[in-house]
């Protein structure tokens, strides 16, 4: 049954920890950098208050928008590395800082399932984490998003990672369109990847909004994906259990060979050591 699958994996990292959360906040170390960010999902007291003075960059959230406090600026060269991939970082809107640490379970993931020369659309591509990953695996991949600056983003990842020569197409695309003109063009994958934002628009301002368009989405993805290919679903930060997410999936795959639903999420360095979920994952062989 739909919900008996889920399970809790938590990222691996060297040069990340998350030192500290509490207050609905946030205290990271990205490399040698220290920042603090919203977290609605901390509801708990911080556990650490002195690791909170080190942040030199603080994002201070003000109703719908918000803005970073920054003490000391990040240097122009900041970067972490997950095992042989590297991210490029800065401070930028919306609190980000060019990377999503909890996805790193799901980069192993990939670089275990992928087979060289398997084909991978990455849809909603936003930095690149999955696409390097699938690269390391040895995949050819068509990395997708609607944002221009995220893709230019993406290839420097690639290149800081020593990958700029792997078979990588850079697509500036709406997903939904894209996918359906794949299906036309009777284009078969090994995997599809997905990382939908709550809501987007594409290029051509195409609305994009999770809860109407996810459900067409997986139809047309279903097309194009081999049979024992794996669909992997992540829906960050959108308040969806896992349980309604992956009955979408079911919905849409139901002779799946496996549907597993993961809480991914990030352990605090603190002695108490306090899990931050972090968003839930979906991964579907079909």
């Amino acid at each position: 049954m739909a919900g008996e699958t889920l399970n809790r994996e938590i990222a691996v990292w060297q040069d990340y920890e998350l030192l500290d959360s509490g207050d609905q906040m946030k205290c990271e170390r990205f490399g040698a950098v220290v920042v603090a960010r919203p977290e609605p999902h901390a509801l708990w007291s911080p556990g650490l208050p002195e690791v909170w003075e080190r942040a030199v960059a603080r994002f201070e959230q003000r109703g719908e928008e918000g803005s970073w406090q920054v003490r000391n600026n990040p240097p122009d060269d900041w970067s972490v590395r997950w095992e042989n991939l590297k991210f490029g970082l800065r401070l930028s809107s919306f609190k980000h800082t060019g990377v999503f640490p909890e996805q790193a379970a799901n980069w192993a993931y990939l670089r275990g399932w992928l087979k060289p020369e398997a084909q991978v659309l990455n849809l909603f591509g936003y930095t690149g984490g999955a696409t390097l990953a699938a690269l390391s695996a040895g995949a050819s991949v068509v990395h997708l998003d609607a944002s221009r600056p995220a893709i230019a983003a993406a290839k420097h990842n690639a290149e800081l990672s020593g990958f700029a020569d792997r078979p990588v197409r850079w697509i500036e695309d709406d997903a939904a369109t894209f996918v359906m003109r794949e299906a036309r063009r009777e284009r078969i994958y090994d995997a599809i990847i997905m990382d939908p934002p709550a809501f987007g628009r594409g290029p051509n301002k195409e609305l994009w909004r999770f809860e109407s368009d996810l459900l067409p989405l997986l139809h047309s993805c279903r097309i194009i994906l081999k049979p024992g290919g794996l669909l992997l679903l992540n829906a960050y930060s959108m308040g969806f259990p896992a349980i309604a997410v992956e009955q979408a999936v079911r919905d849409v795959f139901p002779d799946a060979a496996s549907i597993e639903s993961v809480e991914l999420v990030l352990q605090e360095k603190s002695p108490r050591g306090f899990l931050l979920p972090a968003g839930i994952t979906v991964r579907a062989v079909i």
